[in-house]
């Protein structure tokens, strides 16, 4: 069998790739009409391609490619596979050689239908399967492996000895299956997991799972960072499953370097950079990859490229800005047939829209309910005269600025109307030094640079860290602490090997403080950083809540039991008006290089002039912000010609010559494209700047801890009889079990209010530090009962019961379990005996037996006591 390979290629203007199996092409024949093609692996019919001409809609019924199926016989030592409902041909294929786009779906794209089940729906395609991927899907037994994902017990994921995972990550691994099976054919699904709740150990379950199952023949686990895939890859490499053996001693994992994964590998890790360079520019055909690479794609950080402030690295420069990013990450998702699971911390709603809701949800919160994560404190608000009322010259007045281009200091013309920079352009729109030391004074009484704890400081700019880790620096010398060299120190992404960076970091006793820009905002696990410090202002929820996750994690090797938050830039008020990220419009602003390459196979004339236009407009955009340096350059790569000789020429010559002038000039337009935008002026200031206060932010709702307070009591008035858990306390709290108790403090947290800013409130109004529980705080300020610290009332509750009767030594060992779980959680009833921490040791019924059938009136004596009058 001979594949006519050219003919087919102009026809359906792909490339059917051809690797280790051979596939032939047959043109074949209906009657007398010689009509579209087969497909063939050996001598075995796999597929029947519908080829329309350029212009003509496909029909997602596939209604020709259909007839033709049932029409085909066996002649010329052909073989049919089988028949499925009257078709002799598995794999039904409709195109018109039009690449797909989403907007005109029925005119686009490769419409596949796998006909063997006669429920399934025609989808399309971006490219051709491999013969070895259309003989994967015809071997792979889907519902097969459906069954053993919902058969096979995953307790072993849970063992201590392998990934010891807890129950809300086999949970999530379970959502996850669970929504693969329902929608398993080119399904999306989204786990939101708070930083620190596990979300990689938990992905890695869930690889190892899909993978034994066979469920997925290979997986992509696609990252944004170069740092994040290496991070993640370790853990695959290092943590235990089963049998004491890790998923890559098991299965092959191939790494960053592997630009084509092998046959047996059943893993494959990438960044989006490297894959949309592989799939949308590769020079070289053999270099992209089939749209069968992979069948399940799970994409680390699924929030990013979206965010609004965070300042692109070096990888990222194939993009252009953050719309480009989104248009190529999702054209990734989109390229290859494959499940998408997608990871966050922080769902939103430009998240939700590419992945659906998510499947599985453990938010901060809930984690800091359950004693997985630690919380913080009320914000520290520094408050200067400068961050209050800005900077500002006045009229006729020669502000100075700094030219990057030149690295010196320029005085620029007199001001016609007086200039005011507000804080949210300190040290992006203005350099302004005594700011920056008025805060460093006031982090230095805070922060010890010789500790355990660490400390995140995050900047506006890379040359705005250099200045902050100057001036700490300088002001702990000022008060006579040592700080050694390596003790504070910058990491961003123009940092001398940032990894190694990170790593110290995070594994060494230096840096205590580190000063970064974005490199560290999200991805990062530093469990000892205690102190987040924002020097900087964003407009993102998203970004803060990730920010806020790098100091979330526990680290009991420090005893660390809360974070500090220190803001500087009014930030936490700032967000009060910003949401979640609103969708972005995936309308890229192509590069030079794309609008040349393009016209290469633009046939109208029209669209030709378009395109050329756009050349002419990024020019004029272009030539003003060229250094001398520049021009020279650009000059020698355009044959001469400056910028506005080129536009004159563009602009007079015939479309078809312009296309030809603008095609030739390669080199041009590569070093167009990769000239980074220079750098405005910034503003220096020498304005004196001084400390007004240094407050608390108590939720979003006040900074005064009295409004704070009386807040919440109105919020309890209001809420009583709607909220039944906030009902149970006022009125009956031994009935409050564990369950309402985390709901109402999911309730009360989404409102503003948690047992931290409360204490941090009461402490500052009434002057005096007891650490109560939000229980006590409800009913002190519904009900006016005193208000004593959660450890003392447990300590009471518990005493009227060891007086109770003469308990024995076995007895007593139990009581004191039960004043321990209450410590941690705050109620303890029936069903809770039956969990752990007791099932393990018989549960209800076995100590029942162990306190003579009175462990009932123990339990109601005991919550009695919790939180009546009588505690």
């Amino acid at each position: 069998w001979e594949a006519d390979t050219k003919n087919l290629n102009y026809k359906l203007k792909r490339t059917l790739p051809d690797r280790k199996r051979k596939i032939a092409i047959a043109e074949w024949r209906v009657g007398s009409k010689w009509a579209d093609y087969a497909l063939f692996i050996g001598q075995e019919l796999y597929g029947i391609v519908e080829a329309k001409k350029y212009a003509l809609d496909i029909p997602s019924d596939l209604t020709q490619a259909k007839r033709y199926a049932e029409l085909v016989e066996e002649i010329n030592n052909a073989k049919l596979l089988s028949d499925w409902h009257n078709y002799k041909a598995p794999f039904l294929f409709s195109t018109n050689g039009r690449p797909y786009l989403e907007q005109i779906k029925t005119k686009s794209g490769i419409w596949f239908l796998d006909v063997r089940n006669e429920y399934n729906q025609s989808r399309p395609l971006q490219g051709w399967f491999s013969p070895d991927g259309l003989l994967d899907i015809y071997q792979r037994d889907i519902d097969t492996a459906n069954e053993k994902l919902l058969s096979d017990d995953i307790s072993y994921l849970k063992s201590s000895i392998g990934l010891g995972l807890r129950d809300y990550q086999v949970e999530a691994i379970e959502a996850v299956e669970k929504h693969i099976i329902e929608d398993n054919i080119g399904g999306k699904a989204l786990l939101a997991m708070a930083t620190g709740t596990g979300k990689t150990r938990t992905i890695i379950g869930l690889c190892y799972h899909l993978i034994k199952s066979n469920r997925f023949k290979r997986i992509l686990f696609l990252v944004d960072r170069t740092v994040l895939a290496t991070q993640a890859l370790n853990s695959f490499k290092d943590n235990k499953i089963e049998e004491l053996n890790t998923l890559s001693d098991t299965y092959q994992v191939e790494d960053l370097k592997k630009a084509i994964p092998d046959i047996d590998t059943r893993l494959h890790f990438a960044t989006v950079q490297g894959m949309v360079q592989r799939l949308f520019y590769s020079k070289e055909d053999s270099n992209i990859l089939p749209i069968d690479t992979y069948d399940c794609i799970i994409i680390d950080e699924a929030h990013r490229g979206y965010l609004l402030d965070r300042e692109m690295d070096d990888e990222e420069l194939v993009f252009k800005n953050q719309n480009d990013y989104v248009s190529k990450y999702r054209k990734v998702l989109d390229y290859f047939d494959a499940y998408s699971i997608g990871m966050t911390a922080t769902p939103a709603l430009h998240t939700i829209e590419i992945f659906g809701k998510p499947v599985y949800n453990y938010s901060y919160r809930e984690a800091v309910i359950d004693g997985f994560l630690v919380d913080h404190d009320p914000p520290h608000i520094i408050k200067t005269k400068l961050s209050s009322d800005g900077i500002k010259w006045e009229k006729g007045e020669k502000p100075s600025a700094y030219d990057p281009e030149t690295g010196k200091i320029i005085e620029l013309d007199e001001l016609e109307d007086e200039l005011k920079i507000e804080i949210e352009g300190f040290n992006k729109l203005v350099i302004t030094e005594n700011f920056n030391r008025t805060v460093c004074e006031q982090l230095v009484k805070q922060l010890d640079p010789d500790g355990d704890e660490k400390t995140l400081i995050f900047a506006s700019r890379d040359d705005h860290a250099d200045l902050v880790v100057q001036l700490l620096k300088e002001e702990f010398e000022k008060v006579g602490i040592e700080a050694g060299d390596d003790a504070i120190l910058k990491i961003t992404g123009k940092s001398y090997n940032p990894p190694q960076l990170v790593k110290r970091f995070k594994n060494e006793k230096y840096p205590t403080i580190v000063v970064t820009v974005d490199l560290l905002s999200t991805g990062v696990d530093v469990p000892p950083i205690c102190n987040i410090v924002f020097l900087r202002r964003i407009r993102s929820r998203i970004l803060y809540e990730q920010m806020l996750g790098r100091a979330t994690r526990k680290c009991d090797e420090i005893g660390k039991e809360v974070f500090q938050i220190f803001d500087a830039v009014r930030l936490y008020e700032a967000l009060q008006d910003f949401t979640n990220m609103k969708p972005v419009v995936a309308n890229p602003s192509v590069t030079f290089q794309q609008l040349s390459e393009e016209l290469d196979s633009i046939n109208s004339n029209d669209r030709v002039k378009k395109q050329i236009d756009q050349v002419i407009a990024k020019l004029q955009r272009k030539k003003g912000r060229l250094s001398d340096d520049q021009k020279e350059k650009f000059k020698y790569h355009a044959e001469g010609q400056d910028p506005d000789s080129l536009i004159d020429l563009l602009k007079g010559e015939s479309n078809i010559d312009k296309a030809e002038q603008i095609i030739k000039f390669t080199g041009l337009w590569k070093f167009l494209d990769e000239l980074k935008p220079q750098t405005n002026v910034q503003l220096v200031s020498k304005h004196i700047d001084r400390l007004i206060a240094t407050e608390r932010g108590y939720g979003l709702y006040s900074k005064k801890p009295n409004d704070y307070l009386d807040s919440f009591q109105d919020y309890i008035r209001d809420n009583k009889n709607k909220i039944d858990a906030l009902n149970i306390v006022c009125t009956r709290p031994k009935e409050l079990d564990r369950k309402s108790l985390k709901e109402l403090m999911m309730i009360l947290d989404s409102s503003g209010y948690n047992s931290r800013s409360l204490h941090e409130a009461w402490k500052n109004v009434k002057n005096e530090d007891i650490a109560a529980d939000i229980i006590s705080y409800i009913r002190t300020l519904a009900l006016g009962d005193s208000l004593i610290s959660h450890d003392e009332r447990i300590k009471r509750a518990v005493d009227k019961i060891r007086k109770l009767n003469e308990w024995n030594k076995v007895q007593q060992k139990w009581i004191t379990r039960f004043e321990e779980q209450l410590l941690k959680e705050n109620v303890l009833q029936k069903d809770d005996l039956n969990k752990e921490p007791f099932k393990s040791d018989g549960g209800y019924s076995r100590l029942n037996k162990i306190f003579n059938k009175q462990l009932d009136k123990i339990l109601e004596t005991l919550n009695e006591n919790l939180y009546g009058e009588s505690a």
